[in-house]
Formats: C-alpha cells, sequence, structure tokens
C-alpha cells in the first residue's frame, strides 16, 4: 500500500500548475511552510502560486523572496460557455460588444434552450496545496471567492492541527509534529534531499521557530532539534530569523505590553486568561490595534499553559484635545475583541451568540454602545457555560 508521501509525490509529477494556500491571520509557521513549499515545487520545473488572503505583515520582509510567484491574487480565469450538441444547433457563431454588454450570436436551425447551457470557471491548477489550515473557511477570500476550485481540483491539506477536518483528498497531518513547517521539511526531504538548499532551510526553519517560541515552547521535542540541526547545516539563518522575531520590537510596543500586562487577569482553574486594552493605553504609547497580533504572541509565550485568552480593546477615535483625562473612557463605547482558544467547540458556540468571525483558531467580534467592563461580564458568562 502506497504511503501519503508516495501518494503526493505521484501527483505532483503529473502536475504542472501548482497552488499553494496559506490561511488568514497568517503566523510564521504557516508562510514559513508556504514557501519553502511552492520553492521546492519550482525547483522541481513546476509553474507554482503562492496565495495569501492578505497582505503580509512586515516581520516577515526579511525572508528571502521566492521570484515571480504572487502573494496577492490569482492568475486570470477562463470563463467557459458550453453548449449541448452544437453539431445539432449551430450553423454560425459571431459577437459583438455594444453599450457595455458582450452579445452573443447563434444561427441555428433548432431551438435552443436555457437548459442547453451551461456557464462555468476553470483555473490554471490542477493540484492544490492548502497548509496550516483546518478547514475551508480559514482561507478567507481565496476560497470565499473560488470555492469550486477547492472542491474540483486536486488537493493536499497539509496540518497539524488535532482538529483539522482532513477536508483534501490527502491528507499529511501529524499532530505530534512541532509545526507544519516541520512536516514540509520531512515531505520534501522524501521528495529529495538535496532540494533543500539555503534559502528552503531559511523558510522552514522561520515557521520552525516561530511555532516553537524559539525552542521554548512544550511542542518542542528531541525530533525538533534535531531538524533544527539539519536546517542550519543546510545554510539555514537562525540569527537572522531571531534577530527579526524577538530582536527588533519598538519602545512604543514594549509600553503597550507593559501596560497590558499589568492588567492581565487569568483563571489557572478554566485556564483562562483575559485582558482589556483602553484607548487610552494606546493613546500613551502611539500604539494602534495593529500591534495587537504581536501581543498575542507575547500572551502564549508569557503564558504557556492557558488554553484560551479574551482580548478587548477600546475601538474608539482618540480623544480631543480639550476633553479630560476622566472623559477618554465614555460610558458607551465601540468594543472590539478576539477570543483565541485550543478549544475548537468553544469558539463554533460562541461565534453566533457574538455575531463573530471564526479565522485560524480565533473568534473576532464587534460591539456598539456598551461599556468594556459588561462586555467583558457578558462574554465571560458565555464561556464558563461552555467550560
Amino acid at each position: 500500500m502506497e504511503t501519503t508521501k508516495q501518494q503526493i509525490s505521484k501527483l505532483i509529477d503529473k502536475s504542472n500548475n501548482i497552488l499553494v494556500a496559506t490561511p488568514e491571520n497568517i503566523n510564521g509557521d504557516a508562510l514559513g511552510s508556504a514557501l519553502a513549499l511552492a520553492g521546492t515545487l519550482k525547483k522541481l520545473g513546476k509553474n507554482a502560486q503562492l496565495i495569501t488572503p492578505e497582505k503580509l505583515p512586515k516581520k516577515f520582509g526579511f525572508l528571502p523572496k521566492i521570484g515571480p510567484l504572487s502573494y496577492d491574487t490569482f492568475q486570470e480565469r477562463e470563463f467557459v460557455l458550453s453548449i449541448k450538441n452544437p453539431e445539432d444547433h449551430i450553423n454560425n457563431l459571431y459577437f459583438e460588444k455594444n453599450n457595455g454588454l458582450l452579445h452573443i450570436y447563434l444561427n441555428t436551425k433548432k431551438k435552443i434552450e436555457e437548459k442547453d447551457f451551461r456557464l462555468f470557471g476553470s483555473h490554471p491548477f490542477d493540484l492544490v496545496f492548502t497548509v496550516n489550515n483546518q478547514d475551508f473557511e480559514n482561507l478567507g477570500r481565496a476560497f470565499e471567492y473560488n470555492p469550486e476550485l477547492f472542491y474540483e481540483t486536486p488537493l493536499i491539506n497539509i496540518d497539524n492541527h488535532i482538529a483539522n477536518e482532513g477536508f483534501g483528498e490527502i491528507n499529511l497531518i501529524d499532530i505530534t509534529s512541532s509545526s507544519v513547517s516541520e512536516i514540509v521539511m520531512e515531505l520534501i526531504d522524501f521528495l529529495d534531499r538535496n532540494l533543500l538548499d539555503k534559502d528552503i532551510a531559511t523558510w522552514i526553519l522561520t515557521g520552525l521557530i516561530d511555532a516553537t517560541d524559539n525552542f521554548q515552547s512544550s511542542k518542542t521535542t528531541p525530533r525538533t532539534f534535531n531538524n533544527a540541526a539539519l536546517l542550519i547545516n543546510r545554510g539555514g539563518d537562525q540569527q537572522q530569523v531571531i534577530r527579526c522575531f524577538y530582536k527588533t520590537k519598538s519602545l512604543n510596543f514594549l509600553k503597550l505590553w507593559g501596560r497590558i500586562l499589568h492588567e492581565l487577569s487569568w483563571d489557572k482553574e478554566k485556564k483562562l486568561i483575559r485582558g482589556k486594552i483602553r484607548q487610552s493605553d494606546f493613546k500613551k504609547t502611539n500604539t494602534t490595534s495593529e500591534h495587537l497580533p504581536q501581543i498575542f504572541e507575547e500572551i502564549k509565550t508569557a503564558f504557556p499553559e492557558m488554553k484560551t485568552t479574551l482580548l478587548l480593546w477600546s475601538a474608539l477615535p482618540p480623544a480631543s484635545p480639550n476633553r479630560g483625562e476622566s472623559q477618554d473612557e465614555p460610558s458607551n463605547e465601540k468594543v472590539e475583541g478576539v477570543i483565541h482558544s485550543l478549544n475548537s467547540e468553544l469558539l463554533k458556540s460562541l461565534a453566533p451568540r457574538l455575531n463573530g468571525t471564526l479565522k485560524n483558531g480565533s473568534l473576532l467580534f464587534k460591539t456598539n454602545n456598551l461599556p468594556i467592563e459588561k462586555v467583558e461580564k457578558q462574554i465571560l458568562d458565555l464561556i464558563d457555560k461552555e467550560l
């Protein structure tokens, strides 16, 4: 019986145009593994395209580029108008453009009915990889705008999350792996160890370091260290990754993190941590909500035993200069929040109640005209009922 990697190898061999898709809210593990996979496919002589649902965070700007591959949009789509039994209907065909419309004229002897037509879109891809995606929803706009691509094209699903829905034609899922990058590395090693050059090693090392918090998390195993050693031996730039990920935090960010850390509360029994960020916190540290993904990474590192994190922040515009400090936080405000949890069922249960959006293991939501303390209490009550 063929192994999963043998099946993947055969699919790659017979495919020419391959798409590699990443999740929304992309992290270093997802990006590193996707870049390494796309780079490997290119070295194998394939036309590969990497797609991310959103613009990449600036912190990944140091990574080696991958040539002409696109990070933003799909290649141009084709739309096909199919007509049943054309030899019985069509004698001549021509078209013209007029007033912003395309008119297609069919010269026929027999009547053509609506049921004889079919309009469908097609893509140039004959194989799709998804990396670090637990389900189709994590793909964001890539899936939202092109669902038929993921349903109709052979799909290889690579992941290490226990909640992965196994939606691929082939599912390479290893929940014992410290990172998806590590799974991709071992796949590349299976295909041809000589493919593992300096750039690919750096991409994989980026994902591995990001997923294990620089080898400090409980997910780190002897296997992880062995793979890291091989990557460094192949030219992976560990020092550059660490410098860009851990030694470039701005003073303003550190001030914001300090204010948040001072106010954090946690429930050891429920393994729940929660925090609130007021507009005054952003104002005094000259930061914005764009810094919050980094804050989540700091919380994960500082409290690795926590299973669920609730973070709320005021989304009001900065107070005017004429308002006093006591007026900086009005009683009713627009509050945004995110719940990150290892318990996917908890997030799925809360999503409709909060009218929120599930993205890559997190639930994002907004409220209006409620003080942040009341929002926190309501959400904690909902979580208590589920835990």
